[in-house]
């Protein structure tokens, strides 16, 4: 049986954090803000609140912030639910209904029957059948004969009388198909227009400015028309992406007796090659990890500088073409190679960075 390599590597999890004792990326300033602005007065004016970014950039650790900051705050009914594992509108509708119904039944719904709950995504999910709202009636039974006024004038009267502001918290819209997604948008324009109800909602806008506008419904400006106020994450500071990757090493050599500081300039924050090629926390944990599966299997000998920065590009530009790249000392046209693997990135997300470090590895 062959020795064991590295038996207690350390993985970063790609999950959000718990809570602001785990931000490492200094993100709760943002999520206390998006919290100000999600209730912020006059507490009668619905609203839309829209929290921007890449993927992996840390939304869901922020609204998981925001979502723990609300939930004590006094005088909020809190609704959270994540969208990753509903394929179309309609269930993330039908979830929200559903949600709703069990809020409406905890402040006093006295009529929670299935009748209810079946009805509730009328009109985007807006509260329709009879229910009893802190000794409010609300015969809403003719809904469908209604208009969607009347109905956001009843339901607001009610969180009037609840003397609650609702909140809706909605995370990963964007894993949505552009169809449904736009489903959704419609969905929501109702909730957003309730008197006393504020919308949080997390989105990769360069993911849905990259869709079939056309695909968006009717409106394809659906999602400028909805959102009162966009709240974009700050990109992550150099410096603090610097330290996830250089304790990553710093891991890998104490578990591994090999010195690995001849790596840590390409995660210089002021230049480092590789560094250059991370934009996301999710891109420093991708790359810390790679480095903890690969660095211990390298021969005594490698260029340690050199497999580093080519395990990061590979793993955060896929497109390279890792077989050209890794036969490059045998290839005496160097020009021609690098000519060559340079034109495979030229549109790709990092085609900058993902240039300079194929000059670097390719072109003594």
């Amino acid at each position: 049986m062959a020795a064991e390599v590295d038996p207690n590597v350390e993985l970063l999890p790609d999950v959000p954090i718990a809570g602001p004792e785990e931000d490492l990326f200094s993100r709760s300033a943002v999520a206390t803000r998006l919290g100000e602005l999600a209730i912020a007065a006059p507490v009668t004016a619905p609203r839309l609140v829209a929290l921007t970014g890449d993927g992996g950039a840390g939304k869901s650790s922020v609204l998981r912030m925001v979502t723990a900051r609300l939930g004590a705050e006094a005088g909020l009914a809190l609704l959270a639910f994540d969208a990753t594992s509903m394929p179309t509108a309609a269930a993330v509708t039908a979830t929200l209904a559903t949600e709703l119904g069990r809020m409406f039944e905890a402040l006093g719904v006295v009529e929670a029957s299935d009748k209810i709950r079946n009805t509730l995504t009328s009109y985007g999910g807006i509260v329709s059948g009879i229910a009893k709202l802190a000794g409010v009636k609300v015969d809403v039974a003719g809904a469908l004969e209604r208009s969607a006024e009347s109905l956001r004038a009843e339901i607001a009267q009610n969180l009037e009388q609840l003397g609650k502001r609702l909140v809706i918290v909605i995370d990963h819209l964007d894993r949505l198909p552009a169809a449904e997604l736009g489903g959704v948008l419609t969905a929501l324009r109702m909730y957003a227009a309730i008197p006393y109800a504020s919308i949080v909602i997390a989105i990769d806008r360069r993911t849905t400015a990259l869709r079939d506008a056309t695909a968006l419904g009717a409106d394809p400006t659906a999602f400028e028309r909805l959102v009162q106020v966009e709240l974009a994450l700050p990109a992550p500071d150099r410096m603090l992406l610097a330290r996830v990757l250089g304790g990553g090493l710093d891991r890998i050599s104490t578990r591994t007796g090999r010195d690995l500081d001849a790596a840590l300039p390409l995660f210089d924050p002021d230049g480092g090659l590789a560094l250059a090629l991370i934009e996301t926390p999710r891109d420093a944990k991708r790359a810390a990890n790679a480095l903890a599966a690969a660095l211990p299997l390298a021969s005594p000998d490698a260029d340690l500088p050199a497999l580093t920065l080519e395990i990061v590009l590979r793993t955060l530009v896929p497109e390279i073409d890792a077989a050209r790249l890794a036969a490059r000392d045998r290839i005496t046209d160097k020009q021609a190679l690098f000519a060559e693997l340079a034109d495979g990135v030229t549109v790709v997300r990092r085609a900058h960075a993902a240039r300079a470090a194929l000059r670097w590895l390719v072109i003594p």
